[in-house]
This record gives structure tokens, C-alpha cells and sequence, in this order.
């Protein structure tokens, strides 16, 4: 029975793995790096990279700090304007180097954001 119980111990933070996950609303993207819970008593420092499936232009970088104790970061971008089709969004824990990533997809470019009245 006990080792039963140590096995499931040392399976169950392997079930809460780091990982990033991209929704759109309204006329954002707005992509979550959400951190194992367990792994959360020190800062962090992440970057998120948004690469465009046409343009590399329209790719992105952005760093971000996780003070101790939180369990994510989240980064967004406006739809309009974005290049249609499968973007990938990999975020790298920049102290060691592990990555997670998600894709999604653009079906629609949609300028009203920029029309003036």
C-alpha cells in the first residue's frame, strides 16, 4: 500500500505540468501561461512568442517577470491586423530554457477596430 501511495505522489506533479492556452474574445487573443502550482515559491522570468503563419513582421516577443506565489501571466494582441491562419504561441521559461506551446487559429481579419467614424 505504501508504495502504491509514493508512486501516485510522484505521478500527480507530472499531471500539472506547466502549459499555455489562447482564446479569442471580442477583438483580442489573449494567450495564459498558466504554472505548475507546486513550482510557484519563486520569481520567474518568461517570454512569449507569437509567430505569425505569413509574416514575420507580424511576429512578437514579449518578457514578462512572475512574482513568487502567482500561477500565471497572460499576454494579448488585437485581432485586426493579424495574418490569417495557424499561429503558434511558445512560451519559454528563460532560466531554463523549457518551452510550452499552443497553436490556434486566425479565419478572420477584421479591420473595424482601426475605422474611424
Amino acid at each position: 500500500m505504501k508504495r502504491l501511495y509514493l508512486s501516485l505522489l510522484l505521478l500527480v506533479p507530472s499531471l500539472h505540468a506547466d502549459k499555455v492556452q489562447c482564446e479569442i474574445r471580442s477583438e483580442k487573443i489573449y494567450c495564459t501561461y498558466i504554472l505548475d502550482r507546486s513550482d510557484t515559491y519563486k520569481e520567474r522570468a518568461v517570454a512569449f512568442h507569437w509567430l505569425s503563419p505569413r509574416s514575420p513582421e507580424d511576429d512578437r516577443i514579449r518578457h514578462f517577470r512572475i512574482p513568487p506565489g502567482y500561477g500565471s501571466v497572460y499576454d494579448y494582441r488585437f485581432l485586426p491586423g493579424r495574418a490569417k491562419g495557424k499561429w503558434r504561441v511558445v512560451v519559454v521559461n528563460t532560466e531554463n530554457n523549457q518551452s510550452v506551446e499552443t497553436t490556434f487559429d486566425i479565419n478572420t481579419t477584421d479591420e473595424t477596430i482601426f475605422e474611424e467614424d
